[in-house]
């Protein structure tokens, strides 16, 4: 059967209104909802529309079939925190401060995408995977809501390693957009997938590069996010940004993670743009684009100035398929901060990468991608023009000792893979190699920071006072405002009773990072027994970080030990919330505490709850059995007071003589005579020696 004619005009009438979408206007959307979306460490030639042929991306290669895809997209610094405060701000990092991940924090006073998205009446809510990005790093700045909760410890702590698993942040910015119903709000989304460590769920081992494992299991959260925005009404109508903060090293230059060198791997990124009702879909733009410039280009789309920006906004670019041709910076001082090595700046155009080192490097990004032959030698007007640029753009001249000519990282790839080698070994408990390995590196690269930082810990877990002084030492005379080696020599010269030097090194440390500086020095006032003063160090904590449980559970003592209650209970309480959100080590205590508020308050059945949840969480502690024991004695339930008591002794494998006097003395002075007895002559048998127990 013959097909109806369609009339010409009714023909073209159809093709008008299928490109449509394509056709319209590139905003401004200002009824729009933004969604920012950043995959850490994902290289955009891992991405399949971005033509891997092996990756597993269908939601992202959708996304960018039904949006802009930017071709040549670089992150700024190869660092979670520098690069995302230069997303966030639209700033280079000379001029946001923030030039590592560790050690900085970013200003309030630069405005960030939240803060001027609320001040046109967004709502603003984010969820993070890594603590890298915590609320104290600055990075929240503006945003109402900003989930990230972590698991807590030192050692952790010091080297920003902690991280969840992005279906948990997912979850938490789903359920904020569905809280805004039809409301306008700038959503952030970060996934720590596919970082190290390449541990992808079951579903994604198949792949032959676990790296690869770990980028499909991102694209399968976004999709799960994206299917939320669906369900809430909010996708069609929202303006989507897709990108990751930086790349991974894969060992295409010798480098596995990301950091040390600026080369395209460590820094090209993603980005891919989907307009509200899929305008201009399909769309590939050509030509170089920042980071900073995506945060100029979502004010833009959405109707407000980008003004005091670094980056340009490309929604010119979004209508002419071409950005603005003009370099983008990046920069790394992870290598001088950390290995006490030269910092790296690189500029990069349409044509050319420059890598600004102590051997400077060029590279042609047309007839060489993948930069594995350096034109330097011979490109040298390229390089000129390129490397005035960039003097102008990082203010090296500011940045750098003249007098001293740091070792370009390039130079040190073998001294910089003994470290991994020795760091390993110290993760699988080898610490005899890992000392050796650690020692051999700090020999050849004495300002190799974290190679110090790493010996130092060993030293100290080992009781070997000496050694890690030492170590500790040789950090705070190269970085004298490294508050992590002034926090571990405050905590050593307090065990040796050297308080004045415990105090200088907390008070250092407070300098840099207030909220474990003068966490620190409350920690001390109160073993000291000066509560005003601990008190006071605990609040300034609180005030730079609010998350700070030990400063919490200070304050709470200093309450309660001057018999403020209700006060002391409602600092408890707020230091059990803040753990429970960051789901780590124990502080022991802080249900203890709270129990015994409660007792004085009268609110026995509390009171029980919470010395029995201390238990749960630490069954050898005494404060809360001691606790537990007299409440129960008091409502005359003898036989589980002294059970309570009795896991003083049951409940710890290496209880000794010490354990058993406890028990009995509680027993007497509760009145328990006859229990008290017993108690002695068991300890006796075990401890004859000891005059406690006859």
């Amino acid at each position: 059967m013959r097909r109806p004619r369609v009339p010409r005009t009714g023909l073209a009438l159809w093709i008008l209104l299928a490109s449509f979408a394509c056709t319209r206007a590139a905003g401004p959307f200002e009824d729009a909802p933004v969604v920012l979306v950043s995959i850490d460490t994902l290289r955009s030639d891992r991405v399949g529309c971005y033509g891997y042929a092996k990756a597993k991306t269908p939601v992202l290669d959708a996304l960018a079939r039904e949006g802009v895809l930017f071709e040549d997209a670089f992150s700024h610094c190869p660092l979670t925190l520098p690069a995302h405060a230069s997303l966030f701000t639209g700033l280079l990092p000379p001029a946001h401060g923030v030039r590592d991940d560790l050690g900085f924090t970013l200003d309030a006073k630069h405005r960030t995408l939240a803060r001027r998205f609320s001040e046109k009446g967004y709502a603003t809510g984010g969820a993070v995977s890594t603590h890298v990005l915590r609320r104290a790093s600055g990075i929240a700045e503006g945003f109402a809501l900003w989930d990230d909760s972590f698991e807590t410890g030192a050692a952790v702590e010091a080297t920003g390693e902690r991280q969840r698993d992005g279906a948990v942040a997912a979850e938490a910015v789903a359920r904020f957009v569905e809280a805004e119903g039809g409301r306008r709000f700038f959503a952030f989304l970060h996934l720590y997938e596919p970082h190290t460590p390449y541990a992808p769920p079951e579903a994604h081992r198949r792949h032959a590069d676990p790296y690869d494992g770990e980028v499909a299991y991102a694209d399968e959260l976004v999709g799960r996010f994206i299917a939320r925005l669906r369900s809430a009404g909010a996708y069609d109508r929202a303006l989507i940004a897709v990108t990751s903060d930086h790349g991974e090293g894969l060992m295409d230059h010798g480098e596995q993670e990301h950091g040390f060198f600026l080369y395209r791997e460590a820094v090209q990124v993603p980005l891919i743009l989907r307009l509200p009702g899929g305008r201009k879909a399909g769309t590939r733009v050509a030509g170089v684009a920042g980071h900073a410039d995506l945060a100029a280009t979502l004010l833009d789309l959405a109707g407000i100035a980008p003004d005091g920006m670094d980056g340009v906004s490309l929604r010119g670019a979004i209508e002419s398929g071409r950005t603005l041709a003009r370099p983008v910076y990046a920069e790394t001082f992870y290598p001088r901060h950390h290995f006490g090595w030269s910092e790296l700046v690189s500029a990069t155009e349409e044509r050319y990468r420059f890598i600004r080192a102590p051997r400077s490097e060029l590279y042609d990004r047309v007839r060489d991608p993948r930069e594995q032959r350096d034109l330097a030698a011979t490109r040298r007007e390229a390089v000129a023009a390129l490397d005035g640029w960039l003097e102008q753009k990082a203010q090296l001249a500011a940045a750098r000792d003249a007098s001293v000519a740091p070792p370009d990282p390039k130079d040190k790839l073998a001294v910089y893979a003994m470290y991994r080698h020795a760091i390993e070994r110290r993760h699988e408990g080898r610490l005899d190699e890992a000392l050796a390995g650690l020692r051999a590196v700090v020999a050849d690269s004495p300002g190799l920071l974290d190679a110090w930082q790493a010996l130092g810990t060993i030293y100290a877990r080992q009781g070997r006072e000496r050694e890690a002084l030492a170590s500790f030492d040789a950090i705070v005379r190269q970085d004298p405002t490294n508050a992590e080696a002034h926090i571990a020599l405050a905590r050593l010269h307090t065990l040796a009773g050297r308080r004045n030097r415990a105090d200088r090194h907390a008070q250092l440390a407070s300098e840099t990072e207030p909220g474990r500086g003068f966490e620190t020095l409350a920690q001390m006032r109160l073993e000291q027994d000066r509560p005003a003063e601990a008190a006071a160090y605990a609040r300034q904590s609180l005030a730079a970080d609010p998350e700070r449980v030990m400063s919490r559970f200070v304050l709470a003592t200093t309450e309660r030990r001057a018999g403020r209650y209700e006060a002391a209970a409602s600092q408890y309480r707020r230091g059990i919330e803040s753990a429970s959100r960051q789901q780590g080590p124990v502080v022991p205590g802080l249900h203890a505490g709270l129990a015994g508020c409660l007792v004085r308050l009268g609110q026995d059945a509390e009171a029980e709850a919470e010395f029995r949840q201390e238990i749960a969480l630490d069954p050898r502690s005494r404060e809360a059995r001691i606790g537990l024991g007299r409440l129960f004695r008091s409502q005359r339930r003898d036989a589980e007071a002294r059970d309570a008591l009795a896991g003083i002794v049951t409940a710890n494998p290496r209880a000794g003589a010490d354990e058993y006097v406890v028990v009995a003395r509680t027993l007497a002075r509760l009145g328990d005579v006859e229990a008290s007895r017993d108690w002695a002559r068991r300890g006796h048998a075990l401890y004859p020696g000891d005059a406690r127990l006859r």
